[in-house]
């Protein structure tokens, strides 16, 4: 199983289980499986990847993912993060992406 991303400036994967993401392409796959997901869905997935394990909190994913400029909700991360969970988690029975109440999310780190 390999977690990997390429980060559209062309620096190496990152790796943590059964999901393979590589811009500049938008198909992507889970378990050899293709997933599609949007540019905003895999700089958050690309992010969540190069720290998981850990938890990271909105403010982290906006600073690090949304526009430097971002003024509005910090609820729009909660949008995103349940996008990818449709995609890269449900059709495959999985629990990549784990909510801390009160902290902010976390990647699993084998994957889910």
């Amino acid at each position: 199983m390999t977690l990997s991303a390429r980060s559209p400036d062309g620096g190496a994967d990152t790796a943590a289980a059964c999901i393979s993401a590589r811009p500049p392409s938008p198909a992507q796959t889970r378990d050899g499986q293709p997933i599609r997901v949007a540019a905003r869905e895999f700089a958050l997935l690309e992010f969540l990847m190069r720290h998981r394990g850990d938890v990271v909190s909105k403010r982290q994913i906006i600073d690090n993912v949304g526009d430097a400029h971002f003024d509005g909700d910090p609820n729009i991360v909660e949008v995103y993060v349940g996008y990818l969970r449709r995609k890269i988690d449900q059709p495959f029975g999985r629990r990549a992406i784990q909510t801390e109440r009160g902290m902010g999310y976390r990647l699993a780190a084998d994957g889910g």
